[in-house]
C-alpha cells in the first residue's frame, strides 16, 4: 500500500502537472523567504543578557514581574529607533522603584540593571511616536519591565520578543527567562521550615 501511494505520487511528479506544482512550491517557498528578509530589521543583533534576565512572583499584586535585559547591537549605517518591544503579547510597563522578595523572617530588595530602562526612555519625550535610538556602528544595552496576571510556580519562562521600529520591520527572539535565584533560596527555606 505504501509502496503504491509512493509509485503514484512519483509519477505525479514527473508529469507536467507535477513539475508545475513543484515550480510553484518553490516560488512560494522563495517569496516567503524574500518576504521575511524584507521585514527584518537590517543590520541588528539583539542579545539576551542571561545574568540580568529573570521574572519573580509578586506578593504585592499577585502578578508575574518579568526583566528582560538585551544587547542590541547596530551594524548599519542609519539610525534604528525601536518603537514597541513586546514580550509575548505583553506590552512594557512602568518599572516599580523597588521590589521586594519576602521570605519567613527575612525581606530582600532586589536589584534592578542600572543601564537604560525602555519605559523611562521613551517617557521622557512627549511625542507619542517617541523611540529608543540606537546609533549606527554602537551597542547599546536596555532592560524592559513585563507585568503578567499569570502566577506560575515553574522556575523558566519561555516566550518570543518582539521588537519593532518605526518603519514596521521587525526583529524577533525566542527568550528563556529564569527565575529570579532569591526567589527560588526562599522557597526552599519555606519548605525546609514545612
Amino acid at each position: 500500500m505504501l509502496q503504491q501511494t509512493f509509485k503514484e505520487l512519483l509519477t505525479f511528479l514527473t508529469s507536467t502537472n507535477g513539475n508545475w506544482f513543484l515550480l510553484s512550491l518553490g516560488c512560494v517557498i522563495a517569496t516567503l523567504f524574500l518576504y521575511h528578509r524584507w521585514k527584518q530589521i537590517p543590520g541588528l543583533t539583539v542579545e539576551l543578557i542571561k545574568d540580568e534576565t529573570w521574572f519573580i512572583n509578586r506578593d504585592d499584586n499577585n502578578k508575574l514581574a518579568i526583566i528582560i535585559s538585551l544587547h542590541f547591537t547596530n551594524m548599519s549605517s542609519s539610525p534604528i529607533q525601536i518603537h514597541r518591544c513586546k514580550l509575548s503579547g505583553y506590552s512594557p510597563k512602568i518599572p516599580p522603584e523597588q521590589m521586594f522578595l519576602e521570605g519567613y523572617d527575612k525581606t530582600v530588595e532586589l536589584v534592578l540593571p542600572e543601564y537604560d530602562s525602555y519605559f523611562e526612555i521613551v517617557s521622557k519625550s512627549e511625542n507619542i511616536t517617541s523611540s529608543y535610538v540606537l546609533n549606527p556602528f554602537t551597542e547599546q544595552k536596555m532592560w524592559v519591565y513585563y507585568e503578567s496576571g499569570i502566577v506560575t510556580l515553574t522556575n523558566i519562562l519561555r516566550a518570543p520578543i518582539v521588537i519593532k521600529d518605526l518603519n514596521r520591520k521587525r526583529k524577533s527572539l525566542q527568550v528563556a527567562v529564569p527565575r529570579n535565584m532569591e526567589q527560588i533560596q526562599l522557597y526552599r527555606e519555606a519548605a525546609m521550615r514545612w
